[in-house]
């Protein structure tokens, strides 16, 4: 806690000034009995301690007590970004007969790292195989992101490749942002071979809702459709990319980092509690029981 004006607190010695100058002289009443009269000098001094709550309790309120807390960042919604993942069976292959790592796990090395830049952005992101589904709407909570990319696992949306229906669900995962800036980045290592949506209406879907596609085609060039990834990304306002090995794809990814940097995030949020009200509560208290022991001593 601390005082907003704590020059206030110098009128204190005004106060004290007027008590050895100027002291309030009340009549003094004479008993003949000694206790009546020991009666009266401890409620003088009870009337002075009243008193001296009554000016500090008003002047530790023109003081404003506040206290102030510090609560976590809060981000401007700048950017939302979809994810989308193929997690079909081809993606348990190996990059290349030179570079044999799997490419799932090597994906999902990358998006935590990826997550991890994005302070300022909402994530979101979307896995298909055979179908696709919503893993996680658009979030701040980035480590939830990161603990749902250690889950995921090769074949767990199916077999196939639902290109079109995993682009489509992440228009609709978007479609209500508020965002200024919205982008999907696509990535799969095949070609459409499931789902029930057209490529006309994934399009036209990323049109209407203003979102940037970016496409990443992994693994052997024959493997996936680069020309309808292109014609993709392209209409879209995006671009395609092509990774044929891990460090291919890391490069991709930071590229993306650099073309859609992540938004910054404001200041942290200060918020002030006043207390003043309790100061004036307490001289309030003290002027009202002052008041009625100065009558009652006059009586």
């Amino acid at each position: 806690m601390h005082f907003e004006y704590q020059w206030v607190w110098l009128t204190l010695l005004f106060f004290l000034f007027c008590e050895k100058r100027c002291p309030l002289r009340l009549d003094m009443l004479y008993f003949p009995h000694i206790e009546f009269i020991e009666k009266h000098a401890r409620r003088g001094l009870l009337l002075q301690a009243l008193k001296w709550m009554v000016i500090t309790g008003t002047v530790a309120a023109l003081a404003s007590p506040v206290i102030t807390k510090k609560r976590a960042p809060t981000y401007s919604a700048g950017r939302d970004m979809v994810l989308i993942i193929d997690s079909s069976r081809s993606m348990d292959e190996e990059f290349s007969i030179v570079n044999r790592e799997n490419k799932f796990e090597t994906l999902k090395k990358i998006l935590k790292e990826f997550i991890k830049k994005r302070e300022g952005d909402r994530l979101g992101m979307v896995v298909f195989g055979e179908f696709a589904y919503v893993a996680s709407p658009v979030t701040f909570d980035h480590r939830m992101l990161e603990k749902m990319v250690s889950y995921l696992e090769v074949g767990m949306a199916g077999e196939s490749t639902a290109i079109y229906d995993a682009v489509a669900m992440a228009a609709n995962l978007l479609k209500n942002s508020d965002a200024k800036s919205k982008v999907a980045v696509l990535l799969t290592d095949g070609r459409n071979s499931a789902g029930k949506i057209p490529l006309h209406i994934a399009l036209k879907l990323l049109k209407e809702y203003s979102i940037k596609l970016y496409t990443i085609g992994v693994g052997r060039s024959g493997d996936y459709d680069s020309k309808i990834l292109d014609e993709m990304a392209k209409a879209a306002g995006g671009r395609l990319f092509v990774a044929s090995d891990a460090e291919m794809l890391k490069k991709i990814y930071e590229t993306i980092e650099r073309l859609e940097p992540s938004q910054l995030k404001r200041r942290s949020v200060i918020e002030t509690i006043y207390l003043y009200s309790y100061s004036l509560f307490v001289a309030a208290m003290s002027l009202l029981a002052y008041l009625f022991l100065l009558n009652r001593s006059e009586v």
